[in-house]
């Protein structure tokens, strides 16, 4: 990104230039500008994303037992509700 002298110095040398040359050189810029925007963008997204994906692996983390072993568990603690 350009430092705020750089700009300044640009300013300075835009206005002694023709209108329609002032024109094509905002374009640019603000091409420029859409261009670091997009970009920006795609890697938020990408960040998003792998934040969620790496969010829910973690909450699918779950074990889970077969009813015969719970059985065995339950009659190992005495629980007779289970």
């Amino acid at each position: 990104m350009d430092t705020h002298m750089d700009l300044l110095t640009e300013l300075q040398l835009l206005d002694k230039v023709p209108t329609l040359e002032r024109l094509r050189t905002a374009q640019k810029r603000r091409a420029q500008q859409l261009k670091k925007w997009a970009q920006y963008e795609k890697e938020m997204q990408h960040k998003r994303r792998k934040h969620e994906k790496k969010r829910n692996v973690a909450s699918r983390k779950k074990v889970s037992f077969e009813a015969s072993v719970a059985l065995l568990e339950a009659s190992l603690r005495n629980d007779v509700e289970e």
